[in-house]
């Protein structure tokens, strides 16, 4: 195999860490069929998890700057509809089977909220970053999804389900036909939680033994030059 056919297959590997879900361009329908205008035009989504496995996070590119807050009318609202399978889901309106929601308004403050629907509870997390067509919304995975081992270290991100819906008044945009199918996916780089390291508790070989005698010799002959300070003194 050529050196170029080998780099291909070498980046095939990565792509299901790199690839966003798209929505068409141009979209934007009636949120109760017809005709739509307003909201902003979803282009794509990417939805990892971060940090060591402990977050969750959508990076949305929209077809034009957002502007935020927004002072036309009502404020258009940004949801991560998830589905979160050890839990019972509910169908409303226009989402289908889902029971957890992560929200942005785009008001002057655009907190974002995470609504837990079966239990009814509710939180809120820092506002998402907001740079031209691009949100960043991040949120801890312990307000999503238990955690596996009561740490706080693994929550079941793997498990989730999501999609993502735009609406501004009447009109909404849709990823894919609005179903929670989507996966968050571990970047590269996020690894597993780092194991404290353990204290050595037995000899080492290599030459840290030698830095440690080389130690112990410096100081006992600060602690015998100090001592002859004191007596000539």
């Amino acid at each position: 195999m050529r050196a170029g056919g080998a780099r291909r297959l070498a980046l095939l590997a990565v792509v299901p860490f790199l690839v966003a879900a798209t929505d068409p361009e141009g979209d934007v329908a009636g949120c109760t069929g017809g005709a739509g205008s307003g909201a902003p035009d979803l282009v794509n989504v990417r939805g990892e998890i971060v940090e060591l496995g402990t977050s969750a996070r959508w990076e949305l590119r929209f077809a034009e700057p957002l502007v935020v807050p927004d002072a036309e009318g009502r404020p258009f609202r940004v949801d991560i509809a998830i589905r979160d399978p050890d839990v019972p889901a509910d169908s409303f309106a226009y989402y289908r089977n889902v029971n957890r929601l992560v929200r942005v308004d785009a008001t002057i403050e655009h907190g974002t909220q995470i609504y837990l629907l079966p239990e009814r509870g509710s939180n809120v997390f820092n506002p998402p970053i907001i740079e031209g067509s691009t949100m960043t919304i991040q949120v801890p995975g312990r307000t999503l999804s238990a955690d596996e081992d009561l740490t706080g270290t693994s929550p079941g991100l793997e498990a989730l389900r999501w999609t993502v819906i735009v609406r501004d008044e009447g009109a909404c945009d849709f990823l894919g036909d609005g179903r929670p199918v989507e996966r968050l996916v571990r970047r590269p780089d996020a690894g597993a939680p780092v194991a404290p390291v353990a204290p050595l508790d037995r000899p080492v070989s290599g030459w840290l033994p030698w830095v440690a005698a080389g130690v112990v010799v410096a100081s006992a002959v600060v602690a015998g030059l100090f001592s002859r300070f004191r007596v000539a003194r």
